[in-house]
């Protein structure tokens, strides 16, 4: 039975929920494909050039940003669910929570927060992990949804809840510049699908910040 609400459940449950519930296919197919393949070639454009073992990915979900590529990163999530789906896709696999990196600092070149800081309740607190492992001048590599526009998507698609169940956090350009402002030094920032329209207009914000 679904939890009346999402504040019932820790995280690592709600997240669990919903991974029995809504896989991650669904998002590489139709409009919402359209979508997910412009942000994922942001993503991978960042880490090109880089060995796998100098990248982390948190939250890789089922494990599709890289598949296809050469690249094979080191890839986390903490539902055990979605590491199981991710198993046959991820060479360099764990389940592991984000507010608690099993690695030590200075272990990466680049750390990936795609779609992920929106599904936390204290974001800045996995930016502060985030950092902790980034080598020195190690950048961090962010996309967070505009969750007004993904709600009207979900509902013109008769996606219900209309909001993801598993989004806890509001996530703007402004407080996406709050959380970083703390360690990091913003290098580039975006939106996505239309760069030159506010983020009120666009479904993403695209954000790279290099440790400080």
């Amino acid at each position: 039975m679904a939890p009346a609400s999402p504040r019932e459940l820790s995280e690592r449950a709600l997240h669990e929920y919903v991974a029995e519930v809504e896989g991650h296919e669904s998002q590489t197919v139709g409009v919402v494909g359209y979508f997910y393949r412009m942000y994922r070639a942001e993503v991978l454009d960042r880490v090109g050039g880089l060995r796998g073992r100098d990248v982390l990915e948190i939250g890789c979900g089922e494990g599709m940003m890289f598949e296809g590529t050469p690249v094979s990163p080191v890839q986390m999530d903490v539902s055990m669910t979605r590491v199981a789906r991710a198993s046959g896709k991820c060479r360099l696999l764990l389940c592991a929570d984000g507010y608690q990196l099993p690695f030590a600092a200075e272990s990466f070149a680049v750390v990936l927060l795609v779609a992920v800081l929106e599904h936390t309740r204290e974001p800045w607190r996995v930016l502060a992990e985030a950092r902790r492992v980034l080598k020195p001048g190690g950048r961090v590599v962010m996309v967070v949804p505009n969750d007004v526009t993904m709600s009207v998507g979900r509902l013109l698609l008769r996606k219900f809840p209309v909001r993801y169940p598993d989004h806890l956090t509001f996530t703007t350009p402004g407080r996406m510049r709050a959380w970083l402002a703390d360690g990091f030094l913003i290098r580039e920032a975006f939106h996505l699908p239309f760069r030159a329209l506010p983020f009120a207009a666009n479904l993403y914000h695209c954000v790279v910040a290099e440790r400080a």
